[in-house]
């Protein structure tokens, strides 16, 4: 499996990553973390899922990067200490009551002069609408676009970018996606086994890729914020 848009780009656009420190948000298996790593950042992963720090710790390191437990609503570190923090993919997975006091947050811990960067995926594309299958992210996808809305209505941050991009993730064969809809929730097994024959179906509609396996397309919004 593998994601094929370089959303590292979109910051190395707007900061001078080598030698800033980056706070990711929701690191998942650290494969963002690198990422920005070997762009010359000084990164540190923040996630929950003590199976996905796990994963973290398995790949060897790129440089310096390091892995915290913690979540977003509650960073562990202190006022002011990174020039960015991003959100990627990772804000609809905090408890909906506590979106707001995640950006406040990242606003705290963030430098003045630093940046916000959240890409959260919208309810659409093919990605989407396979894994809508075992985890209908709709609802929870909605609550934290309207997070972000409220935190700008209400003054206590600005944004300073907005835009749309499309991720394209690649699946070498079913069992690539199931391990990634069990990874954060091993309980979704269950489900996908259950309905492993429609997933298949949606999975032979992806879009044929030389060497085997399928593309879907997932579009993401991003904003860039900063504090007000």
């Amino acid at each position: 499996m593998g994601i094929l848009t370089d959303f590292g780009a979109v910051l190395a656009r707007r900061i001078a990553l080598p030698g800033a420190a980056v706070l990711d948000v929701g690191s998942g298996d650290g494969a963002f973390t690198r990422e920005l790593t070997r762009r010359g950042a000084q990164v540190t992963g923040l996630e929950c899922s003590p199976a996905q720090l796990a994963l973290c710790h398995e790949v060897p390191p790129v440089a310096d990067e390091r892995y915290v437990a913690g979540v977003g609503e509650a960073l562990p570190f202190p006022d002011d200490s990174f020039d960015a923090t991003v959100f990627r993919a990772s804000l609809h997975h905090v408890p909906p009551a506590r979106m707001a006091d995640a950006l406040r947050e990242a606003r705290r811990v963030t430098r003045p002069g630093g940046e916000l960067f959240v890409f959260e995926p919208l309810t659409e594309g093919t990605q989407f609408e396979m894994m809508r299958l075992v985890d209908d992210e709709t609802e929870v996808r909605g609550l934290a676009q309207q997070a972000i809305a409220g935190a700008v209505a209400a003054g206590w941050l600005q944004r300073l970018e907005t835009d749309v991009l499309t991720a394209e993730v690649v699946y070498p064969d079913l069992e690539a996606v199931r391990r990634r809809t069990t990874a954060i929730e091993a309980a979704r097994g269950a489900l996908f086994d259950a309905r492993r024959a429609e997933i298949e179906r949606r999975f032979l509609e992806g879009e044929p890729v030389p060497g085997g396996g399928r593309l879907f397309r997932q579009p993401f919004r991003l904003d860039v914020l900063a504090g007000a």
